[in-house]
């Protein structure tokens, strides 16, 4: 059986995972510093008035960040960059349990998914439910399609 959409979707849990990890070093780089100040100095090069609304909350929110929030976020994207590089590597070499995994996984995200469209329908969104469709819905059929070769190669 040939299934080389499953190396597509390796390639995109490859790069879902090499995206969190490239997170947590970036929190990790920053974990030492005066994070308001690194926000305030990123934002005087940006077209924005220091007085918006959004910007003060920014800040504000970044204020009260510490460094176990810090830890939390590093150990969550590390734990999470792990999970994807495990379920590229089982998709990439067509490893039974990690089609059942990815499926199960893509599938989890599609109420949330939904939900983010009815908060704001937009064309982003749509796009990323209907993605996500698509790759569930092609595990599932590489998950059937095995089964049933499978089931003729025991009888």
């Amino acid at each position: 059986m040939k299934f080389e959409g499953l190396k597509a979707i390796a390639v995109v849990d490859g790069v879902k995972g090499l995206l969190a990890l490239c997170l947590a070093l970036s929190v990790n780089a920053i974990a030492k510093q005066d994070l308001h100040h690194l926000a305030a100095q990123l934002m005087q090069n940006w077209p924005i008035s220091p007085n918006n609304y959004y910007v003060n909350l920014s800040l504000n929110f970044i204020e009260k960040l510490t460094q176990q929030d810090q830890v939390l976020v590093i150990t969550v994207a590390l734990m999470y960059s792990c999970f994807r590089f495990v379920i590229a590597y089982g998709l990439w070499h067509k490893l039974r349990w990690t089609e059942w995994f990815a499926f199960v996984s893509g599938s989890l995200y599609l109420p949330f998914e939904l939900h983010a469209i009815y908060q704001n329908p937009s064309h982003v969104n749509f796009a990323i439910l209907l993605f996500n469709l698509i790759v569930v819905a092609y595990l599932y059929w590489v998950l059937k399609r095995g089964e049933k070769a499978l089931s003729i190669m025991t009888k």
